[in-house]
Order: structure tokens, then C-alpha cells, then sequence
């Protein structure tokens, strides 16, 4: 085939990877093909599976200029670029059908391409939506971006729907492995304290139990009188064993304990009660038993 009978296009189909990269405005096609003319084919015309995958400018640009040439396709398995203006000699080659065309077309042209970070996202998100099962690390190493950036441009594809999510990714070393790996090392729980763990048991068991309400506590009145009943009873049943003589000391004893807890109690109501002659036995509140008292 002939540029001159027909365009290239129409008898060699063109690799879905050599799509990554766009195609040069006319100007710059007509300045390849001036260059070609001069200096030959720098980089070879690569083949794949009987299609096209990286020259689709160098092509363009020598059919442009008027440069002659045809591809040949020498078996089912390979093809070879033909002219008779040009030396070329190496200037095609044929991928084994293994290769991986995607990673070829990148480290072909990601050198020779000065890329803009819009032209860098745009590649990054054509090689995702065509191999979405490569890792974001490894696309990230073909187009020399940071695996974020891809990763950040894999989760918005995904977001819209115009890639799937994909459970298993090809790393960069060719291993299958988990997109989202499970953590590795299981931290367990922070251990609490006895005195902590005690504490949430009380609450608890408050918020299922009401507490009960606080025990009436009785009046000072209500003691005093319990006191001098028990004070009492025990007095009456010493003096039945005693004598009157005994019985007078008991009862000059438990006079003397009374003005010396007055004292302790209420010293200033006890040093009045002291300077009135004579009204001793009624001022000191002494209990109506002992004033009863009789000796026999």
C-alpha cells in the first residue's frame, strides 16, 4: 500500500492504547514529516495483535509531506514498513502477543511528550478506564504521577460510574492482590481498670435501680429522751444494791458529771448558772428522777 492510493488508516486498524495520547495539530505534523525526511525514523512504528499501537503521527506526518511507504504484513504475526525514500531499516517492530501495549505506548511517548497536569490527569483517567485492574501504584509508576493523584482520580471515576469498582489489582511487580487490603495487625481495646470497670458497673446498675431514699434520721429531742430513759433505768437498778450512804455519793457523783459536761457544753450559760446562790438544783436541768429520789 501506497500513501499515495489510499490512506494508511483504511487497510491497518489502530490499538486501543496508542488512543492514550493525543494526535499532533497540522503544523506540527507537517514539521515531523520535514524531519523525517531529513533524518529518518528515530523511533520505530510498533505493531500488536495485527494492529497499529504507537506511529500513528509519525505515519500521518510522512503521508503528509509526500514520503511513500507501505505496510507490509509478512505473516499473520508481523508486519514491516516498507519505502523507498527512506532507510528504514529497524524503523518497525512487531510486539510479542504477551506484551502488556498499554505500559509499550506510555514508556514510548511519556519521554518525548512534555505533558501539562491536565494532559498528565486525562492519561492518568484513559489508563484507568482501559485497565482499571492495575494498581494505582503502577499506573501511577508508568506515567511518573503520584499514586494519590491516581488514586484520587480512580475514586471519582468510580464515583460517577464510568469505572467499576475492582476487587483484585495487578501490583507492579505482575501479583494479583486485594484493592482494599484487610489491616494486618489487630489492635485490641484499651484494658480498663478494676476501679474503672467498677465504677461503670454502679452507674449501671443506678440506672436500672432507683436508689433508695435516705433513712429518716430522728430529732435531737427524740435521742436525748432515749439516752436519759436507758441513763435512767440503769441508775434506779445500781441504787437498789447500795446502801444510803452509797446512794448519797452515786447521786453527789452524777451532780458533779452534769456540771462538768455543762461546762464542756455550754460554759457561759454554766458560769451564770454558778453565780445565783442557791438555785443550783433547778437551773442545771437535772434529770426529775434524781430530784425524786429519796434516800431511805
Amino acid at each position: 500500500m501506497t500513501s499515495k492510493a489510499k490512506s494508511w488508516r483504511d487497510v491497518l486498524p489502530v490499538h486501543p492504547a496508542a488512543e492514550l495520547f493525543p494526535l499532533m495539530s497540522i503544523a506540527e505534523l507537517r514539521e515531523l514529516g520535514e524531519d523525517i525526511k531529513r533524518r529518518g525514523l528515530l523511533q520505530p512504528i510498533a505493531f500488536f495483535r495485527n494492529k497499529l499501537l504507537d506511529g500513528r503521527n509519525r505515519l500521518d506526518a510522512m503521508q503528509l509531506v509526500g514520503i511513500e511507504f507501505t505496510v507490509w504484513r509478512e505473516d499473520k504475526h508481523r508486519f514491516e514498513l516498507l519505502s523507498s525514500q527512506l532507510e528504514l531499516s529497524g524503523g518497525s517492530r512487531t510486539l510479542n502477543d504477551d506484551a502488556d501495549p498499554y505500559a509499550y505506548v506510555i514508556s514510548a511517548n511519556i519521554q518525548r511528550r512534555h505533558l501539562d497536569a491536565d494532559q498528565k490527569r486525562e492519561l492518568i483517567a484513559k489508563l484507568l478506564k482501559a485497565t482499571p485492574e492495575k494498581s494505582n501504584r503502577q499506573i501511577a509508576k508508568a506515567v511518573k504521577a503520584s499514586h494519590v493523584t491516581v488514586g484520587a482520580a480512580r475514586a471519582e471515576l468510580e464515583g460517577r460510574g464510568q469505572i467499576d469498582h475492582v476487587a483484585i489489582r495487578t501490583d507492579t511487580k505482575g501479583r494479583k492482590q486485594a484493592a482494599h487490603k484487610r489491616p494486618t495487625n489487630k489492635t485490641s481495646p484499651p484494658t480498663q481498670s478494676p476501679a474503672v470497670i467498677a465504677a461503670a458497673d454502679r452507674a449501671e446498675a443506678r440506672a436500672q435501680k432507683p436508689e433508695p431514699s435516705p433513712e429518716k434520721k430522728p430529732r435531737a429531742s427524740e435521742l436525748i429522751q432515749k439516752l436519759v430513759s436507758d441513763f435512767e433505768a440503769r441508775i434506779i437498778d445500781a441504787m437498789k444494791r447500795l446502801d444510803p450512804d452509797e446512794c448519797k455519793q452515786l447521786i453527789a457523783a452524777l451532780r458533779s458529771e452534769i456540771d462538768a459536761i455543762e461546762l464542756t457544753v455550754q460554759p457561759e450559760a454554766a458560769k451564770q448558772q454558778q453565780s445565783v446562790a442557791g438555785a443550783r438544783d433547778d437551773n442545771l436541768d437535772v434529770p426529775e428522777f434524781l430530784r425524786r429520789t429519796t434516800v431511805p
